[in-house]
C-alpha cells in the first residue's frame, strides 16, 4: 500500500501560532506518494493551519515539514509552490477581473510530457471550457472553485494541498467535484484534503487524521473510519 512507503511529505511535531495565539500543538502527518490523505475537523480545529505551515504561508514555530527528504519549514511559499506543492486555499483566490483563461495562462509553467495544460484541464473540467473568456468574478461559486482547482493544477504540482473544497457548494456541484478529484487520484496525483465533509472525504481518502484542537486524536485508514461507527462518534460525534 502506498502508506507503507517512503513519505513524499512528512509532518513532525510542527507548533504554529498566530502572534501569541497557538494553532497546532505537535502536529504530525504523513502522505505517501498517490495517496489521498484527508485530515478532518470541525471549524476552527487547525485544520487551514496545518495546510498554510506546509505551505510556508503560516510557518511553523517548531518542528519539521519534510518534503521528499529536505526540511522546508523555513521555505517561502513561491520555493515550496516550485518544488512541487499547489495550495488551494478555501477562500478560492482567483483574478476576478481577469477571464477563465487568463486565470489559467498566468498560473502556467513551462511544459512538460506528463503536466498539465489548458486542454487537459479543460479536460478535466469541460464547464470552464464554455466559460473561458468569462471574467472570474462572474463565475457561480462552484466554477470559481473549479477554476481554483484547475489554476493550481497549471503549476504541476506533484502534491495537491486542497482546503475545504466543497465548503459552500451546492450538493450536485460537490458530487462534481468528487468525480473530478477522483480522476486526479487515478491519474496519480498525491492529494492531502482538508474536510469537514466526511461523506465527501471518506470517498477519496486512503487515510484520514482527525484533527482536534490543534492535536492529532485520531489516524487510520479510510475504510475503518466509515465502516466503525463508534469511531465516528467518538471523534467526531457522527
Amino acid at each position: 500500500m502506498a502508506a507503507n512507503r517512503d513519505p513524499i511529505l512528512a509532518v513532525e511535531d510542527i507548533h504554529t501560532a498566530y502572534g501569541l495565539s497557538r494553532v497546532l500543538f505537535g502536529v504530525s502527518l504523513r502522505v505517501a506518494p498517490g495517496e489521498c490523505v484527508c485530515l478532518l475537523g470541525r471549524n476552527g480545529v487547525g485544520k487551514t493551519t496545518t495546510m498554510r505551515s506546509i505551505m510556508g504561508l503560516t510557518p511553523p514555530s517548531s518542528g519539521r515539514v519534510v518534503w521528499k527528504g529536505r526540511d522546508i519549514r523555513r521555505a517561502a511559499p513561491f520555493r515550496a509552490a516550485a518544488l512541487g506543492i499547489g495550495f488551494v486555499p478555501e477562500d478560492r483566490r482567483i483574478f476576478a477581473d481577469l477571464t477563465v483563461w487568463e486565470n489559467l495562462d498566468v498560473a502556467a509553467r513551462r511544459a512538460r510530457p506528463d503536466g498539465f495544460t489548458t486542454e487537459r484541464v479543460f479536460d478535466l473540467f469541460p464547464a470552464l471550457r464554455q466559460l473561458r473568456d468569462r471574467a472570474g468574478g462572474f463565475l457561480s461559486g462552484g466554477e470559481q472553485q473549479m477554476l481554483t482547482i484547475a489554476r493550481t493544477l497549471m503549476g504541476n504540482p506533484k502534491l495537491l494541498l486542497l482546503d475545504e473544497p466543497s465548503e459552500g457548494l451546492a450538493p450536485l456541484v460537490v458530487d462534481h467535484l468528487q468525480e473530478q478529484i477522483a480522476r486526479l487520484r487515478s491519474d496519480g496525483l498525491t492529494i492531502l484534503l482538508a474536510e469537514q465533509n466526511v461523506d465527501f472525504s471518506l470517498n477519496l481518502a486512503d487515510r484520514v487524521y482527525v484533527l482536534e484542537k490543534g492535536h492529532i486524536r485520531y489516524e487510520g485508514s479510510a475504510r475503518e473510519f466509515r465502516e466503525n461507527a463508534s469511531i465516528r462518534q467518538q471523534y467526531l460525534a457522527l
